[in-house]
């Protein structure tokens, strides 16, 4: 059956169409180029008719729109520099997680989300930095990612930090950082500038997009040759490692 949705817009294009037609016919010939108030009041009334038979146009088109701004933020986040990636950079499937330093529950995933990268090296795994649970939380991320830009192994940085028994904080991640000759004033320097803040900013942004509540929240799709991910599919939660690998064996297999 042809969705209402499709009618209802090709109803409504039909319409413009003829009209845009007339005002190029009146355009032609020297007369006004814009639309009538007649024409414009043929349109709406369709469109309104439209809306009328098929109410959940409205539905539909709100989702449509909803899922176009979800997928623009996540392309930012995905498109920054500054965000981390793990594991095979070049790997068509992509895990990504959004986790906070002091979310407990995401420090318990940690070591599954370890495992997973040894286990499959093609895998490419995109770290968000998502802090939410605290101003402590916030600056152990500004002091993280400052790390990463400044040289620092990420990887081992991350799950040292993940490892850790007490609250993550600026200072306790810019010490982690110190271990690996990092110089500790140039992250303390770095970790207040714009551009470190705009990431971190930029990701509160996808969460809120993608509707994701907290921490941690698992994607896994593909991702494309123009640096966008499609066939994505949402694990909010600290949801079992072995979840995510059967996700992402049915990307690879294509079902």
């Amino acid at each position: 059956m042809v969705r209402p949705l499709f009618l209802a817009l090709m109803t409504l294009l039909a319409f413009t169409l003829s009209a845009t037609s007339a005002r190029a016919q009146s355009a032609e010939s020297g007369a006004t180029a814009d639309f009538t108030e007649a024409e414009l009041q043929r349109i709406r009334a369709e469109a309104l008719a439209a809306i009328l038979a098929y109410p959940e146009i409205i539905e539909e088109a709100a989702a449509i729109l909803q899922e176009r701004r979800s997928n623009a933020a996540l392309a930012s986040v995905l498109q920054d520099p500054n965000t981390p990636v793990l594991g095979n950079p070049e790997g068509e499937i992509a895990l990504i997680e959004f986790f906070d330093y002091n979310c407990g529950y995401c420090r318990r995933v940690a070591g599954s989300l370890r495992g997973l990268l040894k286990d499959d090296p093609d895998l490419r795994v995109i770290m968000v930095e998502a802090p939410i649970l605290s101003e402590e939380s916030l600056e152990a991320s500004q002091a993280s990612v400052a790390a990463f830009k400044l040289g620092a192994d990420y990887e081992e940085l991350h799950f040292a930090i993940m490892g850790g028994t007490g609250r993550a904080t600026g200072e306790a991640v810019i010490g982690y950082a110190g271990e690996q000759d990092i110089d500790r004033d140039a992250i303390s320097e770095k970790m207040e500038s714009y551009e470190i803040m705009g990431t971190l900013s930029q990701n509160y942004g996808a969460m809120q997009a993608m509707e994701i509540g907290g921490t941690p929240a698992f994607i896994v799709g593909r991702y494309n040759v123009d640096g966008s991910l499609s066939e994505i599919e949402l694990f909010p939660g600290a949801v079992p490692v072995e979840d995510l690998k059967l996700a992402i064996e049915r990307l690879r297999q294509g079902s």
